[in-house]
C-alpha cells in the first residue's frame, strides 16, 4: 500500500510540473492597439481604424531615432464586428485591444446616432468601459489617428491628457453611457478638430500650413445623437457650473487700469437651486470661488481695497455672463439639458418630477435660469504695485 501511495504521489507531481498557460499570448505575436476610430461612410458602411504602436528597440546612450512610433490601418464593413474582422485580415499579428486608450468617433457617425456603436461596445469581450471616447469635429476619426504629435510617442496619450484641461471634459464610455441612461441630464463628449497650423522657420514658405490637432470643447448629445458643439469657452463655462475649477485661471480686462488681470482659482464650489410652482420652474445657479492674483497688466495698485473690490466685480460679472450665455444656448439651440437641471429638480421635488419627467425635453427650454457668480480675490502676491511702476506715487514709466 505504501508503494502505491508513493507511485500516485509521483504521478501527481509530474502532472503538476507539466501544466502551463495553455492560452498565453506572446508579446511578439501581438499588434497592440492604442486607439480606435469609427466612421460612417456615405453608402452606409462603416470604417474602423486602429492605431498600432511600433515597439522601439533599446538604443545606446546618446543615440536618437526619428522613426515613427505608430501606424494606422483601416477596413470597411457592414457592422463594427464585420469591420473589426476585416482589420484582422490585414495584419498577420493578433490585434490586441486591452491596452487601447481612446476611441474617436467621426462627426457623421455621431450625428447619425450611436445606438449600434454602444451595443457593440457592451458585447466586445476585450472592451474596457474606462476607455475615453471623443468626437472628431468636421473630420473623419481615421484622419485624427494619423497625425503625429510632439512630446508623445503614442498620439493616443495626447487625446487622453488634453481633455483634462479646464476647457475640456474627459468622458469614458462608462460615464457617457451612465449619463445617457439617467433622467434629467444629457451627455456630452470631448471634441477635437484638425486645423491648418502655419509652419515656422526658414522652410515655412516651402512647407506651407501643416495639420494640427486642437482641443475643441465638447459635443452635445441627445438620445445618443450629436446635436452640435460647445466651443472651449462655452465648455469652460459649463464646467464652472458643474465641477470644481480649482487650479484653473481667469483673465479679465480692467478698463479703469487699461489692461488685463489674471487670477488663479484656489477653490470653487457650485450649486443648483430649483423651485417648482405649478407649471413655472426656476433654477438658480450659484458659483463661488476664491482666487489669487498672478498677473497685473494694469496701472492699478491692488493693495488698495477699492481696486480689489473693482476686480472682484469684473470677474464675477464676466463669469456670470459666460455661464448664462452657455445655458441659454443649451436651451434655445440644442434643447438639451447637459447641465443636469432636471436631475436637480428630481432630487428636490420627487413627486413633481413624476409629472415633469416625460415632457422634460419640452419643459427644459422654458426653465427660468438665474446665474450668480461671486469671485473673491484673497491674495495679491508679494508685489503690491505693478512692476512697471515706481514704488513712490507717480506716473507710469
Amino acid at each position: 500500500m505504501k508503494r502505491r501511495n508513493t507511485a500516485a504521489a509521483a504521478v501527481i507531481a509530474c502532472l503538476l510540473m507539466m501544466t502551463g498557460c495553455w492560452d498565453r499570448k506572446e508579446v511578439k505575436d501581438l499588434a497592440i492597439v492604442t486607439a480606435s476610430g469609427l466612421d460612417l461612410n456615405k453608402d452606409g458602411t462603416l470604417t474602423q481604424s486602429v492605431q498600432i504602436v511600433i515597439p522601439t528597440p533599446m538604443q545606446s546612450s546618446g543615440s536618437s531615432s526619428d522613426a515613427k512610433s505608430f501606424f494606422v490601418i483601416a477596413a470597411e464593413g457592414k457592422t463594427l464586428a464585420d469591420s473589426r474582422q476585416r482589420l484582422q485580415e490585414k495584419i498577420h499579428l493578433k490585434l490586441y485591444y486591452s491596452h487601447r486608450r481612446v476611441i474617436i468617433i467621426g462627426e457623421r457617425m455621431a450625428r447619425h446616432g450611436l445606438e449600434s456603436v454602444f451595443d457593440s461596445f457592451h458585447r466586445e469581450m476585450d472592451m474596457r468601459m474606462r476607455n475615453m471616447v471623443f468626437v472628431a469635429k468636421g473630420a473623419a476619426a481615421e484622419s485624427l489617428l494619423n497625425y503625429p504629435v510632439a512630446l508623445e510617442a503614442i498620439p493616443a496619450d495626447q487625446f487622453k491628457n488634453l481633455h483634462k484641461q479646464p476647457a475640456g471634459r474627459a468622458t469614458t464610455i462608462m460615464n457617457f453611457d451612465a449619463t445617457a441612461a439617467t433622467e434629467g441630464i444629457e451627455p456630452t463628449m470631448g471634441a477635437f478638430e484638425v486645423i491648418q497650423k502655419q509652419a515656422s522657420g526658414p522652410s515655412a514658405s516651402s512647407t506651407g500650413a501643416e495639420p494640427h490637432i486642437k482641443l475643441y470643447g465638447v459635443g452635445v448629445f441627445k438620445e445618443l445623437k450629436l446635436l452640435g458643439f460647445f466651443n472651449d469657452e462655452e465648455t469652460r463655462a459649463m464646467n464652472w457650473a458643474t465641477k470644481n475649477m480649482a487650479g484653473s485661471f481667469l483673465t479679465v480686462y480692467v478698463p479703469q487700469g487699461n489692461g488685463n488681470v489674471s487670477v488663479q482659482i484656489l477653490k470653487s464650489k457650485h450649486g443648483f437651486h430649483p423651485l417648482v410652482k405649478g407649471n413655472r420652474i426656476t433654477m438658480g445657479v450659484s458659483v463661488q470661488s476664491e482666487c489669487e492674483l498672478i498677473e497685473n497688466g494694469t496701472k492699478l495698485d491692488f493693495s488698495e481695497p477699492a481696486n480689489v473690490k473693482l476686480l472682484n466685480a469684473l470677474l464675477s460679472s464676466q463669469l456670470t455672463q459666460s455661464i448664462a450665455a452657455t445655458v441659454k444656448k443649451s436651451q434655445r439651440l440644442y434643447k438639451a439639458d447637459v447641465f443636469g437641471f432636471g436631475r436637480s429638480v428630481h432630487a428636490a421635488y420627487p413627486s413633481e418630477w413624476k409629472r415633469l419627467s416625460a415632457a422634460w425635453a419640452n419643459v427644459y427650454p422654458e426653465v427660468e435660469v438665474t446665474v450668480r457668480a461671486k469671485t473673491s480675490v484673497i491674495g495679491t502676491g508679494y508685489v503690491k504695485l505693478p512692476l512697471h511702476r515706481k514704488e513712490t506715487k507717480g506716473d507710469v514709466e
